[in-house]
């Protein structure tokens, strides 16, 4: 190394006002240009990279809120009051457009997080000589900021194709992301086609199963870092997301055993002490529970921005908007298989709307933006595990019933358990456990897609079903703008 101080490339983004109410970033790949703020010269700076990185994953406009939300209002389970396009509005009709502004922001903000990775990444590996000789951080320091990156890259690209690409199960060979996996420095490397679905879902897997190999085996009670940084824990519950979308039942098993046990109560063997939470309502105003696997912290320096936070669009005046209350004619509230006292249905707020009372969920309740947002929890391994038991030996399995009950007799500890012994119907059971469970969380889309259901019709709105342009969203006009090689949705 002649120089001790590497240069890295700092995202620009261009920015454009749409409305009043936020910002829009308009380019999918961002012009760039040289800083010397950010080297690996010494720990500090390669931590402070480390924490940039975060950030760019926190933005209001993707975990930061945003992405919960998308994937939450499609389908029945709420309402919309405000018909506000600056707040899904087009998302809730299941009526979006290339240039639609949530198309255009979250596509946007998902490629800036990977860039940021990718120059991390780049510059980790042409400086790693220079930074152990000269002892600025430890090989196991540079596995762990090495692993943290390479597992939120892959987080990244499953979030993006959820929304931006058919489901895997419909067709592998359909397109999935343009998977940028080198730093872009200019509009020159915009040029680049999607990959198939399958390409794409094998760099996701060899993101988190290289990171996990990498990461510290964290072990212990659960805190503030444990659930705000990734380790490898983090990496094995997400990767039974991944499985799970792929229908690869087997894998999932095999990840999910690693932190569930093999009998109830179910708890991590190893890793991160994680378990159910007895108390719902804590699981979101104690963010350190014994359940939270990746959380998106807020603090009063570092906010998700307004009409991006999740209280905004699910909870109650003064402190959300009355955006989305509950669609009390859903299929989940409708269902007779949860009781009236289930804990998940009294986390509500009434309030009367211009003469009609609404139910508001009240998973988010804190002032001031504060609220951090949920990526994943342990309830829904359990419930992955579960749904591949099943599938996977063709048979309700007693693990599997015992895993279906331990969440539903969380929230419902007088009830009777559930007895199943049908598959199909054990399946279906299973699903609406997670549409109860997640309301709100930004599940729904992803498990409505990944199973070919119909989004289904809700006040006003069409059901949509897998064959249908509006079952995903089109491509960012941006990148149709400026990348002469990417391929549209069909």
């Amino acid at each position: 190394m002649k120089n001790t101080i590497i240069k890295t490339l700092l995202v620009l983004f261009v920015a454009v006002g749409l409305t009043a109410c936020f910002d829009d970033y308009l380019e999918p790949i961002p012009e760039t240009q040289i800083s010397e703020l950010s080297v690996f010269d010494t720990r500090d700076r390669v931590v402070a990279q480390v924490n940039g990185i975060y950030a760019s994953f926190k933005s209001g406009q993707y975990l930061g809120g945003r992405y919960q939300v998308y994937n939450s209002i499609r389908g029945d389970h709420f309402l919309n009051l405000q018909t506000n396009g600056v707040t899904g509005y087009q998302t809730w009709q299941n009526l979006v457009f290339p240039s639609t502004g949530e198309v255009v922001n979250l596509w946007a903000q998902i490629y800036a997080a990977v860039n940021r990775v990718n120059m991390f990444l780049e510059g980790m590996e042409e400086n790693q000589d220079f930074m152990f000789q000269n002892n600025i951080i430890t090989p196991a320091e540079y596995n762990q900021f090495y692993g943290e990156a390479l597992a939120l890259r892959g987080m990244a690209y499953h979030h993006l194709i959820q929304l931006y690409a058919r489901p895997y199960n419909q067709d592998p060979s359909d397109w999935g992301a343009i998977l940028r996996i080198t730093a872009q420095r200019s509009s020159a490397d915009n040029d680049m086609p999607r990959s198939t679905l399958t390409e794409t879902y094998a760099q996701i897997l060899d993101d988190l199963t290289t990171a996990e190999g990498l990461l510290p085996a964290v072990s212990g009670n659960n805190n503030d870092e444990r659930v705000t940084r990734v380790h490898k824990s983090t990496v094995i519950a997400f990767k039974t997301r991944v499985y799970l979308h792929m229908s690869q039942y087997g894998n999932v098993i095999s990840e999910a055993n690693k932190i569930v046990s093999a009998s109830a109560p179910f708890t991590a063997p190893t890793g991160v002490a994680y378990a159910l939470h007895p108390d719902f309502e804590e699981i979101f105003t104690q963010y350190t529970t014994s359940e939270s696997i990746f959380s998106i912290p807020m603090t009063p320096t570092e906010l998700p921005g307004t009409q991006n936070f999740l209280a905004h669009y699910f909870s109650d005046a003064p402190v959300g908007g009355l955006e989305y209350p509950i669609n009390q004619d859903s299929h989940v509230w409708t269902s007779q298989a949860f009781p009236a006292n289930d804990a998940r249905r009294l986390l509500v707020q009434q309030r009367t709307f211009q003469g009609v009372d609404h139910l508001f969920i009240d998973k988010y309740q804190t002032p001031g933006q504060l609220d951090w947002a949920p990526v994943i929890r342990y309830a829904e391994v359990i419930l992955n595990l579960a749904e591949a038991e099943a599938l996977a030996n063709n048979s309700v399995t007693s693990r599997a019933l015992a895993l279906l009950n331990a969440v539903f007799l969380r929230s419902n500890p007088g009830a009777d358990p559930i007895a199943i012994t049908n598959v199909n119907e054990f399946v279906q059971r299973v699903h609406l456990e997670r549409e109860m469970e997640f309301m709100a969380e930004g599940i729904h889309n992803m498990d409505t897609q990944r199973t070919l259901s119909d989004h289904r019709a809700k006040e006003g709105v069409s059901a949509v079903g897998p064959g249908a342009t509006q079952y995903v969203w089109p491509i960012s006009q941006n990148e149709l703008n400026t990348n002469s090689l990417v391929q549209p949705n069909h």
